[in-house]
């Protein structure tokens, strides 16, 4: 059985179509702010439910997450760019996540979303979580899903499931809105 970690509803209904071997894990703190998070989470569950699949949400510490960026990158996370150092660091903080769990909770395969996404860096995400299996014992799925048609099919299933689509990656870094990072600005 695969653990898929799942970043969102959209990004893994093209794999949850042709794929009921699996648990979903839905491990995404780095989600901003947490009614953003609870929203991503119920419409997964959404689709779990019409597709009869399993799911495991993980827990939600926004702070850890936080923490984990800021300690492992040099200056401000929103000093970065998007698609760039920041969200790689946060790519790992997610995969290690996703590998520890399941070799604690007796998988052997994992695999994740992220590396379906025509705009992130997929060749990244594949060799960490390559490197995450050797370290774990575990074997890392990678798909050979064309990035374009991928997402194509994920557009036209969340049109006919009715799903939430974001409009931002998730981190308050990201949003296009900007209001969230301004009040977490000033909180500081």
């Amino acid at each position: 059985m695969l653990f898929l970690h799942v970043c969102c509803a959209p990004c893994a209904l093209p794999i949850v179509e042709k794929n009921k071997d699996l648990i979903l894990y839905f491990f995404n703190p780095n989600i901003y702010p947490e009614e953003e998070y609870s929203k991503r989470l119920k419409e997964l569950e959404k689709v779990a439910l019409i597709l009869n699949l399993k799911i495991h949400p993980g827990e939600y510490n926004h702070s850890q997450w936080l923490s984990f960026i800021k300690k492992e990158l040099p200056g401000k996370p929103q000093d970065y760019k998007e698609n760039k150092e920041r969200c790689l660091v946060c790519f790992k903080f997610r995969l290690e996540q996703t590998a520890l769990f399941a070799k604690t909770h007796g998988f052997n395969e994992f695999a994740t979303t992220l590396s379906l996404s025509r705009y992130k860096d997929v060749k990244f995400i594949n060799e960490y979580g390559g490197l995450l299996a050797k370290k774990y014992g575990l074997r890392y799925k990678t798909f050979s899903f064309d990035l374009e048609k991928n997402h194509q099919r994920s557009l036209e299933l969340s049109k006919k499931l009715n799903l939430y689509r974001q409009k931002y990656c998730g981190c308050e870094f990201s949003n296009p809105n900007k209001m969230t990072y301004k009040k977490l600005k000033k909180s500081e």
